[in-house]
């Protein structure tokens, strides 16, 4: 059968777990909490040992059938899990999981993940018989106009309730990314002990929160909010947060900004690079503070600089690497600097 993520869990509920599942597609948030329900249901029901194997092109499908066919000494009932990046398992590893699939053991669950497959996959003999004996699970992005909704349901099973600017401003924040999105969630609920939250009480518990964010603090950078960027920087420094991570998170970033500068000098269509990229609005909105105060050859300067900040941070000189982010950003915000 075919079941969407949603569906999972009242399936899980109903009744005796299926002899085999395969989630497939390629939102990792999504992929990876159907997992973890079918394997939490799978230890309640005494499925208390787990094989796992990591499949590609030089995979040994004789170790999978040793495997399939021995218990172990010590459990009754066992999971194995079959991960692949693609969906294709060869014409062996396909006969295989067929074979398999024919002589079910009661005491064992084949649970199978990989990446989004295609039409042509899809009506392979091999998945076909899947689908007959167990289920199929396909996983989607969420769409921008649909993340929004996501986050509301997210917090309705919290016991919370979120109105649509205050999820709208998460989904914005997020770009897209379920499981930024998630974590930004888990944040709030901790930090509003509300039944009820508005716009209001996310700002409110953004500003109280002494966790600084790397991510804001590029933003911040981006908008050109000197005060607001250093004090982060040096909340971020105090925090342990070592500085190539966040040389890491600006380095990518900010090569991405240096491409849509350059392609803006051509002459590109602005609008077509941002959904190409998927680049939202807020974001877009702090590119172009970027865009207007840096014209593409003081970005270059910037990127040059970068190569020597990056040469720092492999010398292991941390106080130089925070003297030099420093200058950096304060060079993106608008400092005049002889970095440019």
């Amino acid at each position: 059968m075919r079941l969407k993520p949603e569906q999972l869990g009242t399936h899980l509920k109903r009744g005796e777990l299926a002899p085999v599942y395969f989630i497939s597609g390629d939102e990792p948030l999504q992929r990876l909490e159907s997992l973890d329900l079918i394997r939490s249901k799978a230890r309640q029901s005494g499925y208390d040992e787990r094989n796992v194997f990591n499949i590609d092109k030089s995979f040994d499908w004789e170790s999978f059938n040793q495997a399939s066919a021995n218990l172990s000494l010590f459990a009754s009932r066992r999971i194995i899990e079959l991960r692949m990046a693609a969906p294709k398992p060869g014409k062996e590893g396909a006969a295989t999981i067929i074979g398999c699939l024919e002589e079910a053991n009661p005491d064992t669950i084949l649970l199978i993940s990989a990446e989004k497959m295609d039409k042509s996959v899809q009506n392979t003999k091999w998945v076909k018989a899947v689908e007959k004996v167990g289920v199929l699970i396909q996983t989607w992005p969420v769409s921008p106009a649909q993340l929004p909704d996501w986050i509301q349901g997210r917090f309705k099973l919290l016991d919370k309730q979120i109105d649509h600017d205050a999820a709208q401003f998460i989904a914005q924040r997020v770009e897209g990314n379920l499981l930024a999105a998630r974590q930004e969630i888990e944040k709030l609920n901790l930090l509003i002990d509300k039944p009820s939250i508005a716009l209001g009480d996310i700002l409110n518990a953004v500003a109280d929160s002494s966790r600084y964010d790397v991510f804001a603090m590029i933003e911040s950078a981006y908008f050109g909010s000197v005060e607001r960027t250093l004090t982060m920087l040096h909340g971020l420094r105090k925090e342990g947060t070592e500085p190539i991570v966040l040389f890491g998170a600006l380095m990518w970033e900010f090569r991405r900004t240096c491409f849509l500068a350059f392609e803006k000098a051509r002459g590109s269509n602005m609008d077509q690079l941002y959904r190409q990229h998927r680049i939202w609005d807020a974001k877009q909105r702090s590119i172009e503070a970027v865009l207007r105060r840096h014209d593409c050859k003081q970005l270059q300067k910037l990127l040059a600089y970068c190569a020597k900040l990056d040469r720092t941070l492999k010398s292991a000189d941390k106080q130089m690497a925070w003297e030099k982010l420093d200058m950096l950003l304060l060079a993106i915000a608008g400092v005049t600097s002889q970095l440019i």
